[in-house]
């Protein structure tokens, strides 16, 4: 990469590290390029989702209530966007305690930079929308109800949630699914809950009958930290996933798990875990099922669960299945390994399979070597954080200038 592109991203990195806390006082009569704090957080895009603008060239609304409907609440501010591109900001630190979910429309950023803001009970439903934006906010269900702290679907594109802080819901985490794509998923926190995040789902008797549908989804994770979590970080069927520099610490019963042909590069990973250490989940997760459920007497063994065997999360069914369906599809995903670390009592489990089919990014990547000090700097920063960490001077990827 030439120097002075370099020299450009560094500068438009450090300025977004500052920018959270400086962007409460500046003042920009629309959200344009021109607007230092919007062009400071774009210019953090990466991966398949960094073609979302959000609210770009739209209005600004500041939400100034803390409660769950009525004038100036964040609810109010979603159903004025649907109006057209909208930048969503707040105006103090405020906890909202959800009745329901909020339904996020097409060609918006939520940006929580510069405050704590803090959804309680429920979370944000991306359905059919393209141009999304979701950026420091922290998300606890308490698990209080089935539902999910973001849930991206029904042929929602071009998503970027950042630096979010995603804890204790009774469904999942994050879904990208049915038909979703062109998604990045970067810095985000997810902890304390049960099953993390779906990458698709099955939601059939016959494993493949939405594959042409589902098959579409492109997603990148970068930097993100799973801690203190059971399993599905992430679960990942039929799509296009990269997943790098991402760190997973402490899961009760196993880290990833792909299949059903998704296909993925997984590179510059951190795996940590250790066989002795106290179980903090609570007495039960309550399930979608119907049944309640504890992991603590997995953690033992889970260390060397840093993911299922490939394929095995659907082998069951599969087989089961195949007669009846006629499959000539692999039940196991097409991956490639790269570059992962493995610290503590962690265990390599996944290993190359039909690695040509896998995928080459297309794009540019702020990719760092997966050392203990990267481990520490997604602790730091992974999550609603004051500030963003800068990326890295150097990228890699089939989408740069050499």
């Amino acid at each position: 990469m030439k120097s002075g592109t370099t020299a450009i991203r560094w500068l438009l990195a450090l300025a977004t590290l500052y920018g959270g806390a400086a962007a409460a006082s500046e003042s920009c009569k629309s959200p344009d390029e021109h607007c230092p704090f919007v062009s400071a957080l774009l210019a953090q895009r990466e991966g398949y989702g960094a073609k979302a603008t959000g609210g770009l060239g739209g209005k600004f609304i500041e939400v100034t209530s803390d409660k769950d409907a009525g004038p100036g609440t964040l609810r109010d501010a979603l159903a004025q966007a649907k109006k057209g591109p909208t930048w969503v900001r707040f105006a103090s630190d405020m906890t909202i305690v959800l009745d329901s979910q909020l339904r996020v429309p097409s060609n918006i950023t939520i940006d929580g930079r510069g405050k704590q803001v803090t959804l309680i009970d429920d979370g944000l439903g991306v359905y059919g929308s393209k141009n999304v934006i979701l950026t420091h906010l922290t998300i606890d269900g308490r698990l209080n109800r089935l539902t999910q702290a973001v849930n991206v679907a029904n042929g929602s594109r071009d998503v970027w949630v950042d630096h979010m802080d995603l804890s204790r819901m009774s469904d999942r985490l994050l879904n990208v699914k049915n038909g979703s794509t062109d998604v990045t998923i970067s810095w985000t926190k997810f902890h304390n809950s049960n099953k993390v995040m779906l990458l698709n789902n099955i939601t059939s008797k016959n494993l493949f009958e939405n594959y042409d549908r589902d098959s579409i989804a492109r997603v990148t994770l970068h930097h993100n930290y799973f801690f203190n979590t059971v399993q599905r970080n992430p679960r990942g069927q039929f799509g296009t996933f990269h997943l790098f520099n991402n760190l997973l610490e402490n899961w009760d019963f196993y880290g990833m798990s792909f299949s059903l042909e998704a296909r993925a590069l997984v590179e510059g990973n951190i795996f940590n875990n250790t066989t002795q250490r106290k179980c903090v989940e609570p007495e039960f997760f309550p399930t979608v099922e119907g049944i309640n459920v504890n992991y603590c007497r997995y953690i033992p063994i889970a260390a060397q669960r840093s993911a299922l065997d490939n394929g095995e999360s659907d082998r069951g069914a599969y087989e089961k299945l195949k007669t009846q369906h006629g499959y000539t599809r692999d039940y196991k995903a097409f991956l490639r390994l790269k570059d992962n670390l493995y610290l503590g009592d962690a265990k390599p489990v996944l290993q190359d399979y039909r690695p040509e089919s896998a995928p080459t990014p297309p794009y540019c990547y702020g990719y760092e070597r997966p050392t203990p000090d990267l481990a520490e700097k997604i602790r730091k920063f992974a999550g609603n954080t004051a500030g963003d960490t800068p990326l890295p001077g150097s990228q890699t990827g089939s989408g740069c200038t050499r």
